[in-house]
């Protein structure tokens, strides 16, 4: 057994990763003590060939080609092959800062630890830093739903290192091809976990490309995620349904502050984007319809619980905005 397994899936990527390769050989890791799993997800572009290249440079990298199934997907092959006792998820166009991970293997080892949580620098394209992720639970190790209760931290999957025999004994995959999958992913990997812990270490960097899913203008891509929203409200509410012990006030406060999050980011977008209040409406109807619509419960965040409050609480607010600015285009 390696001591821990990177995975980077590969889908139009291939200007990324030398970079993201290059942060991996900067840990002063020993060769036989890692492996690095890179799947090429049926990428368009040259990435597999690059893939290659790089493999013949480093002895640890072993790259697995499928079928397009997405970044989830991607992961979950890399999650299946892994021999690491620790898994971390790396995309391609993000970076590990040098000599970060010993240390999160050490404490995650001493700690018997399941999830261990750690920082992130949020970089523009331009090399400059827009925001840092740091949190510390100060030595605390809880179960999954306390330390959501006291911890707030980063949503995303790769700033996280899991244990590998944690998420295969508890059946842990990410759903293929829809976007949003960290949050559905985490919101189950939470639950199961007993031995969880943060560190304010920042360990990678995460680039705030202008080509994202929430920054990009496609339209398409937009209403994606709106498709994708419902899909994984529909298996979160799922989830808590077939979990005997999820009806303590803890756990259901869980529940409910991640069902309002996924209500808030898709009503959010359509906000943000524009959408008719008809289109908003008709999603509105939809979610009530198939009982996914939350929005009565307070979250953490100060902003989205505002826009909560405001918009999702007083639903008219959102035809006065929508009536407000046909009016000045007029």
């Amino acid at each position: 057994m390696k001591d821990i397994t990177f995975v980077i899936p590969m889908y139009n990527v291939e200007q990324y990763l030398e970079k993201c390769l290059n942060s991996i050989s900067s840990q002063n890791l020993a060769d036989n003590t890692f492996e690095v799993i890179m799947v090429d997800d049926e990428s368009p572009d040259n990435s597999l060939e690059k893939a290659k290249k790089l493999a013949s440079q480093y002895p640890y990298i072993k790259i697995i080609s499928q079928k397009n199934k997405g970044l989830g997907g991607a992961r979950n092959t890399g999650i299946r092959h892994a021999v690491g006792k620790f898994i971390l998820f790396l995309d391609a166009d993000d970076w590990l800062l040098p000599s970060t991970i010993s240390k999160l293997l050490q404490l995650a080892n001493k700690n018997n630890l399941e999830i261990l949580e750690f920082g992130a620098n949020i970089v523009s394209e331009n090399n400059e830093i827009i925001n840092s992720l740091s949190m510390s639970s100060h030595g605390e190790i809880y179960t999954g739903i306390t330390y959501y209760s006291k911890i707030k931290y980063g949503g995303s999957a790769c700033n996280k290192l899991y244990s590998i025999e944690f998420l295969k004994e508890n059946k842990l995959f990410f759903l293929d091809k829809i976007y949003g999958e960290d949050f559905e992913f985490n919101t189950r990997a939470f639950f199961y976990a007993k031995r969880m812990q943060a560190v304010n270490n920042i360990c990678t960097a995460f680039l705030q490309s202008s080509n994202s899913i929430t920054r990009n203008n496609s339209a398409t891509m937009k209403n994606k995620y709106l498709n994708d929203f419902h899909v994984i409200l529909s298996s979160i509410k799922s989830f808590q349904a077939l979990q005997s012990k999820a009806t303590d006030p803890l756990t259901e406060a869980f529940f409910n502050e991640r069902l309002t999050l996924v209500n808030i980011n898709a009503f959010y977008m359509m906000f943000k984007n524009k959408y008719s209040y008809k289109r908003i409406d008709d999603y509105k109807s939809k979610l009530k319809k198939d009982n996914l619509f939350s929005v009565n419960y307070p979250v953490s965040h100060k902003q989205k619980n505002l826009f909560r409050k405001i918009f999702l609480k007083h639903f008219l607010l959102f035809r006065a905005t929508q009536t407000f600015r046909n009016l000045i285009k007029k």
